[in-house]
């Protein structure tokens, strides 16, 4: 039995009704189920349901088969059959619009028959095809031999039954209590004489059917009988030697591909092909009359009106003690494990029967439990508020101590005892005294109230509660004087070890305390510590939320990481844990509804969560408006743990950096056009990782095509030769103007001259001076050469500007 509550899962939960007639894992490990309402497929997070909208031919939908081809085979009460793959629903009509209504299933490796009142029908040719049993020629002259026989048949309901092996075409008939094998010409192949302690009864449980590797089994209210067509042998079972009940009511067979399940109500038993058991588990048949174990381990029980109940694979991985009661400590004592119960008393484990006996007893209420501890003479100290005891040489007497205060007194009740430089000390309410080897009283110490328990660190004294840290100096308490600022808080535990202090805190985590230095482990802060061990390197914390490793890093001690954890959903009893144990790879955790022990280095615990894209293609496209608003939806296959997961992601090639995010659904927009890998990281409670990958493919708009950049290129180039052309044509045609204005400038500046220097003036002038020359009037001829040097020069000279003065102009 387990004693952990199973999660429910009703219509409250998102389920189309609480009527479930059967449930089946698929291919891809999502759970469906058959309702009244519809196929339902559950991904971990919501249920998908599926009805005659969405191509079902009947909602009321009864029973489920898996075959190797991994379809879901879906039968109920219609003239269509068929399965689900990939969410995509597929049906078949049967021939001559024939409505069958299937109640056992054959299968084989190849192929899978249904088999209603008329015989057997299967998938051929799209359409769902087969004759009644009772029609078969072979059937017909099987029954005619055994009539022969003096069998008594009846048709409908026989006493002896005939089934036929459709895989290897071969019958095997009941005759009183012979099982006899025919081949397909009705040729006598073995018989076994098998005398059943019930045999059919038209009102009591019937059951049969074929599955994987030619195992047939027939079932009556006492008897599981299988049967192997490959080697004609028979095994029978009862079930009072298989599940302690000499009758049973309802039964359910699951032939898959690794075992064979056998559901009862109130237990689930399986088989593997040999015939032989794998396991039994057991649980309160109110759950459901039906069960289920999926490939994680987690079994899963339904019935008619309390919808599906979830037993999770941790659940059935973990014992569990003292069901209901609060356990505050739990200890490992030399060979021996005890723990303490709240208002109830001690007790120790008997290891062989897996059971813990109560040792003592509390007799008054209110009985906190606050200590299991061995001192160094060897005795074992049950302390509680209202009786304590110690044990000596395999005996158990009552702590009491003589003391002294107002009156003479003897005190029984405490918090904590602590053995000390061979003394006794004793915690009791709000006093703290002093006694000696023989729990005599001898000195009171103090009577500081909020102190609940002590650890010896270096051979000095230290106390903690809720008003902090304390150390006895002088049979005196007094605060501890170099105290972390954060350490002003209530102090919930101590663990002295030779070199090191460790201070769990409530809600500050945990603490490493020397005389020299503090240092707070960041990671735990946010905790509430009940109890804390080390193993080499690593811390174990019990929480107010789980149980919780951390790695010591003796180079960075401050950022020591959290390196696994334990919750209700792998297997714990309650998140609240007061106390823990380890030994070895075993955990034994102490909560206020019982113990829970389980193997933290189970491979339950190193499985790799299952991630999900929600889409069904590989790549996505994503073209016009959807580009600018782009919606990725994921999801994890877990049906425990939705809670203890971070989920991270990044987009490559442009994000190479992991995001965390605390959606399943992604965001993004103005993508640029390219292909991206968008990549989802999981990491579980347990540091198990895993990543999948989703392309997204951004199909540009038609201008941020290739073809329409080179375009646009070209027309860009084009359009600047364009423009380059035309400025080179003005600028030439500017040119040529310029070029024939300054032409036509020269001709007129010519022209000009020419009106101002007469060709006819100028010959004058040169003949006059040659004139002069000649008749040797040296000095008339210079001063004429003179005047008309000067005439041409002014001539040039006012040639070059646009206009003259007048002056300029008659000089």
């Amino acid at each position: 039995m387990y004693a952990q509550k199973p999660l429910r899962f009703t219509t409250k939960q998102g389920l189309p009704s609480n009527h479930i007639y059967d449930i089946q894992e698929d291919a891809d490990g999502f759970m469906w189920f058959a309702t009244n309402r519809g196929l339902v497929k559950y991904d971990g997070e919501t249920f998908k349901t599926f009805t005659i909208k969405d191509g079902l031919p009947n909602n009321d939908t009864w029973l489920l088969e898996t075959d190797y081809q991994d379809r879901l085979w879906y039968f109920s009460k219609s003239n269509y059959q068929g399965f689900i793959k990939h969410d995509s629903i597929y049906k078949y009509p049967i021939i001559n619009n024939k409505v069958i209504s299937p109640r056992f299933i054959y299968k084989s490796n190849k192929n899978l028959w249904m088999h209603s009142g008329l015989g057997f029908s299967n998938l051929i040719n799209d359409t769902i095809q087969g004759e009644g049993i009772y029609k078969n020629n072979n059937i017909k002259k099987l029954l005619t031999i055994l009539k022969k026989a003096n069998a008594k048949l009846n048709l409908r309901y026989p006493k002896n039954f005939i089934v036929h092996n459709p895989e290897i075409n071969e019958f095997l008939s009941k005759k009183k209590n012979d099982f006899i094998f025919f081949d397909k010409e009705i040729n006598l192949l073995k018989k076994i004489p098998l005398k059943l302690k019930s045999d059919y009864n038209s009102k009591e449980l019937h059951n049969f059917g074929l599955i994987f590797n030619n195992i047939f089994y027939y079932v009556t209210k006492t008897d599981l009988i299988f049967i192997n067509f490959k080697d004609k042998t028979v095994k029978r079972i009862l079930f009072k030697d298989l599940v302690g009940r000499e009758n049973i009511k309802y039964f359910r067979c699951k032939g898959l591909k690794n075992e064979i399940q056998i559901s009862i109500p109130g237990h689930l038993v399986t088989f593997d092909y040999d015939l032989q058991v794998k396991e039994k588990h057991s649980f309160d048949k109110t759950l459901g009359r039906q069960s289920y174990k999926d490939t994680k381990g987690n079994i899963w029980l339904i019935d008619f009106t309390n919808g599906v109940s979830l037993l999770s694979n941790r659940q059935t991985e973990t014992t569990y003690f003292l069901k209901n009661k609060k356990v505050q400590k739990i200890s490992r004592i030399d060979t021996e494990l005890y723990a303490g119960v709240n208002d109830d008393g001690f007790y120790q484990l008997d290891e062989k029967d897996s059971f813990f006996n109560k040792i003592t007893s509390i007799k008054n209420q209110n009985g906190e439990i606050y200590q299991i501890g061995k001192d160094s003479l060897n005795s074992v100290f049950f302390v509680s508020s209202m009786s304590s005891f110690f044990k000596i040489e395999n005996k158990i007497k009552k702590l009491e101590v003589f003391n002294v205060f107002d009156n003479w007194m003897t005190a029984s009740s405490f918090k904590n005892v602590v053995y000390h430089q061979n003394k006794y000390y004793f915690l009791s309410g709000g006093y703290l005294y002093k006694t000696d080897v023989n729990y005599h009283f001898e000195k009171h110490i103090s009577n500081e109230s909020g102190i609940l328990f002590s650890s010896v660190f270096k051979d000095k004294l230290y106390y903690g509660g809720s008003n902090g840290m304390h150390i006895i100096e002088k049979d005196t308490l007094v605060k501890v004087k170099r105290v972390h600022k954060l350490l002003n808080v209530s102090v919930s535990n101590l663990l002295a070890t030779k070199k090191q202090l460790f201070v769990g805190t409530d809600g500050r985590g945990v603490y490493r305390y020397d005389e020299s230095k503090i240092v707070h482990l960041k990671n735990t802060d946010g905790y509430s510590i009940q109890k804390i061990i080390k193993k080499e390197d690593k811390l174990w914390l019990a929480t107010n939320n789980g149980v919780h490793e951390i790695s010591l890093n003796n180079n960075d001690l401050e950022n020591s990481k959290i390196t696994n954890s334990f919750y209700e959903s792998d297997g714990l009893l309650q998140n609240n844990t007061n106390d823990i144990y380890l030994e070895k790879d075993t955990l034994f955790a102490a909560s206020d509804i019982g113990i829970a022990k389980l193997n933290v280095e189970n491979n339950i615990y190193k499985q790799q969560p299952k991630l999900f894209f929600k889409t069904k293609n590989d790549t996505l496209r994503f073209a016009n408006g959807a580009r600018n608003n782009i919606a990725i939806t994921f999801g994890l296959q877990d049906f425990v743990n939705q809670e203890y997961v971070k989920y991270q992601y990044r987009i490559l090639p442009t994000q190479k950096e992991w995001i965390t995010t605390i959606t399943k659904t992604l965001n993004f927009s103005n993508l640029s056009p390219k292909l991206y890998q968008l990549e989802i990281k999981v990491t579980d409670q347990h540091f198990n990782e895993t990543i999948i990958q989703q392309y997204l493919h951004v199909i540009p708009a038609w201008w941020q095509t290739i073809v329409a950049k080179i375009g646009f290129g070209f027309l860009a180039f084009l359009g600047f030769w364009l423009f380059v052309k035309i400025l080179k044509q003005r600028i030439q045609q500017k040119e040529t103007a310029k070029a024939d204005l300054d032409k036509k400038i020269a001709g007129l500046e010519l022209q000009a001259l020419r009106s101002q220097m007469n060709p006819h003036f100028v010959h004058n002038s040169l003949n006059s001076i040659q004139y002069y020359i000649q008749r040797n009037e040296v000095e008339q001829s210079e001063n004429y050469l003179v005047k008309f040097s000067k005439l041409v020069r002014m001539f040039f000279e006012y040639s070059r500007k646009q206009n003259i003065s007048i002056k300029e102009e008659v000089t």
